[in-house]
């Protein structure tokens, strides 16, 4: 068979698939030796590139094997007599639940393929040190073929070159993938306009509010932040808070440099309904009005409308859940990912849960729309990997609707994929139907490989103004430049005349 020079499919995966196509056929055997690279070359009219990347995709895959000084041959997993070949695949996660959709990927290529067994063998690093454990395996060439990776870390591997991008190791699945990705998902994954890694799954910062409360009172869930902090008010009154057990904070959320990410995660989405930004267009653009009016909401809530008790400047990361979950509060800021440990804290079955707890974007500052941020874990296949193309072919089946829903169901988290996410039933699935709602306003964190200290730098704006240690403005400018100088990107000049218009009226 010959390449086709018409076909825009690239040599290279041509070649690959007409050489699989000869071993499944039995045209090659185990034991048969291939041509030689210039051979293939000469046979084909192709450059050496396409030839040694077909090559290594099949070597990766366990169908070759290179035997030096001598050349490649079809590897022996089916010669008769023989026990089949198992291809241990490494892979590094925070917890046990990421094992259940990698096992059921393997187990569907193992049937698909029952002569190039893959074994999976999972190392699990608890969140809090796995960003160190997995730069320390890469430093010592020890790298996982797999690895869960925070989002916001990604663009630090993929800077650092310890990932190997999606495209490069299949392009077809990439543009297959990059198609079916919702789009903040898929712009949280990517780097520089490339597909870096595939996210596991999705989860949102959210307002919870205990839905039955609500309705009780013929209340809705704020939309704006005006209609917050009625709703606080609302459940100040001592009638309400005798009629529900409440104390004097109606509201929970953290601000304090002990809760990491956390807070970043539940504060970020406020400056962004409030119409500000971190970083836009290649620059640093969190000086203005609008960051200023959006810290000087947080810092009322705490100190003007003692919505939230001055706990929240060292609470812990799961505190806000936890108060909901006890009663303690009506509202609470938080990611969609604690699902489960508030219904497992309140003791309610999933059912009680959805019929007492509700969730919403954050609601809209003025002139600003309401805000979620999505975030989650994502599968990474590194440069050290000993089978990439196996590694792939593993995450592209856990990427399958059918297991990515099933796996979604298990955990509480979403589907980042469309495919996935259309499956979802509202009845059976009515948490994660809900929380799919959120997507229209979800926006991703930016692509930096500084993004650690950029959040440090936020966390510390909000914390010292609720401290009261700086004013708004003077918090917000010296956030701005010090992001500036972390990331290397300009601030723009501030405007003047918009500012001082944004200043203009009430604050709601």
């Amino acid at each position: 068979m010959d390449l086709d020079r018409s076909n825009p499919i690239p040599a290279s995966q041509q070649l690959f698939v007409l050489i699989l196509g000869q071993i499944e056929r039995g045209t090659l055997r185990p034991g048969d030796r291939l041509p030689t690279e210039a051979q293939l070359c000469a046979r084909y009219g192709i450059s050496r590139t396409p030839v040694r990347n077909a090559l290594t995709r099949l070597r990766e895959m366990g169908l070759l094997v290179r035997q030096p000084g001598r050349g490649t041959f079809v590897s022996g997993v089916a010669v008769p007599g023989h026990a089949p070949a198992v291809i241990d695949l490494t892979v590094t996660a925070p917890d046990q639940r990421w094992c259940w959709s990698l096992q059921r990927a393997a187990r569907l290529w193992n049937d698909e393929y029952p002569d190039r067994q893959i074994r999976v063998r999972f190392r699990i690093v608890e969140f809090p040190r796995l960003h160190g454990a997995l730069m320390l395996a890469v430093a010592q060439g020890e790298a996982p073929d797999i690895s869960l990776l925070d989002s916001v870390w990604v663009a630090e591997f993929a800077h650092r070159g310890y990932l190997r991008p999606i495209g490069e190791i299949d392009h077809h699945l990439a543009d297959e993938f990059a198609r079916d990705l919702l789009p903040a998902p898929l712009e949280q994954s990517s780097v520089g306009g490339t597909l870096a890694v595939l996210p596991a799954e999705a989860d949102f910062s959210v307002l919870w509010y205990r839905r039955d409360w609500f309705a009780a009172e013929s209340l809705a869930p704020p939309a704006t932040w005006k209609e917050w902090i009625a709703s606080i008010h609302y459940f100040q009154r001592a009638p309400v808070r005798a009629r529900y057990g409440l104390g004097a904070h109606p509201l929970a959320f953290v601000v304090s440099a002990a809760a990491g990410e956390t807070a970043t995660y539940q504060l970020l989405p406020i400056l962004w309904s409030s119409g500000a930004d971190v970083i836009s267009g290649g620059r640093v653009t969190l000086n203005g009005a609008r960051a200023e009016r959006a810290v000087s909401f947080v810092r009322d809530l705490v100190r003007t409308y003692r919505a939230v008790s001055e706990e929240a400047i060292h609470g812990s990361w799961n505190s806000p859940a936890l108060s909901l979950a006890a009663g303690a509060c009506a509202m609470a800021m938080g990611g969609s990912y604690e699902a489960r440990l508030i219904r497992s804290a309140a003791g309610w079955s999933d059912e009680e849960f959805m019929q007492k707890v509700g969730i919403a974007p954050i609601p809209a500052g003025p002139r600003g729309e309401p805000a979620t941020l999505v975030g989650g874990l994502s599968y990474a296949v590194y440069r050290q990997s000993r089978h990439s193309a196996l590694a792939l072919a593993l995450i592209a089946r856990a990427f399958q609707p059918d297991v990515l829903i099933e796996f979604c169901r298990r955990t509480g988290q979403n589907p980042p994929t469309r495919s996935a996410t259309a499956m979802l039933d509202p009845e059976r699935d009515a948490f994660l139907h809900a929380t799919a709602q959120l997507m229209p306003y979800a926006r991703s964190r930016w692509p930096l490989i500084e993004y650690i200290r950029v959040s440090q730098q936020l966390r510390r704006m909000f914390e010292r103004v609720v401290r009261g240690e700086y004013s708004p403005d003077e918090a917000v400018a010296q956030a701005a430049t010090a992001i500036s100088g972390i990331t290397g990107l300009l601030e723009p000049m501030r405007r003047a005349a918009d500012n001082a218009a944004l200043r203009v009226g009430p604050r709601s």
